[in-house]
């Protein structure tokens, strides 16, 4: 997956968080695989959302299968965006 591919998944997951609805794992999923984005895979979002998103401190696990937008990564969307 190339570098821009990245940052485009890793958008798309950023701005459905910022709507400020916490968003449970699996809707969040579809949402994301289903941006007609063709390389948006299940395994692509996970390696984004876990990988580096979730690592590093992008987003946060408010409960059990529950995410949510940090400020460090509403920084991060501005910069994608």
């Amino acid at each position: 997956m190339r570098d821009q591919e990245k940052d485009q998944l890793r958008s798309v997951i950023l701005q459905l968080l910022a709507k400020g609805i916490p968003y449970r794992f699996t809707n969040l999923e579809k949402c994301t695989v289903s941006s007609c984005m063709a390389f948006a895979t299940s395994n692509t979002f996970r390696r984004q959302l876990y990988g580096y998103l979730l690592a590093n401190g992008y987003v946060e696990r408010t409960s059990r299968g529950v995410y949510r937008i940090t400020d460090r990564g509403r920084k991060l969307l501005a910069v994608l965006s």
